[in-house]
């Protein structure tokens, strides 16, 4: 008897079988993430969910070692050179891109435009009052962790780490 195939929902619980497979890292970014939802912590929220694409960009066996990843310090940075690259290597990064995006420009996605502009403290621009009560702060938080549950599913349910059980007992296999 075949046992069924690792499948994850891209819906806000992150419903998955073989949860075993599931990296206790890249849970808890996905976890925090969906926390700081409910919480109404947006700016949070959007740090969360930029982590969780870039860890899955840097462990995932078909990128940890890909030479054309730019690196600082060893980490592959969220950039369009490298969503380019992951996305070359089978990562679902046409996930995160939304209409006008494109990653052959020198001009950064929406979605790394927002992650950098979170994370160097630029937010002044599109947060006019306190972040969890600005609505325009929650409608890019939502958006952002949409983007990021559909790029971890679709990687869920193709990624031959998962669906070869290459992660076992929610640990990276780890060379």
């Amino acid at each position: 008897m075949k046992s069924e195939k690792p499948w994850m929902s891209s819906g806000p619980s992150g419903y998955r079988t073989h949860s075993e497979r599931y990296p206790m890292d890249l849970f808890s970014y996905t976890r925090e993430a969906a926390r700081c939802r409910d919480e109404r912590r947006f700016l949070a929220m959007i740090a969360m969910s930029s982590t969780a694409v870039e860890l899955v960009i840097n462990r995932d066996t078909r990128t940890c070692k890909a030479r054309a990843l730019k690196r600082t310090g060893g980490w592959a940075n969220l950039n369009n050179h490298n969503l380019r690259v992951a996305r070359e290597h089978g990562l679902p990064v046409d996930a995160l891109l939304e209409a006008g995006d494109n990653l052959s420009s020198d001009n950064s996605i929406a979605f790394v435009r927002l992650r950098n502009k979170v994370a160097h403290g630029e937010i002044e621009r599109f947060i006019s009052d306190l972040s969890d009560y600005d609505p325009a702060a929650e409608k890019l938080a939502k958006q952002h962790e949409c983007k990021m549950r559909e790029f971890v599913s679709e990687w869920y349910n193709t990624a031959p780490d998962v669906q070869e059980g290459r992660i076992r007992k929610h640990q990276w296999k780890v060379d």
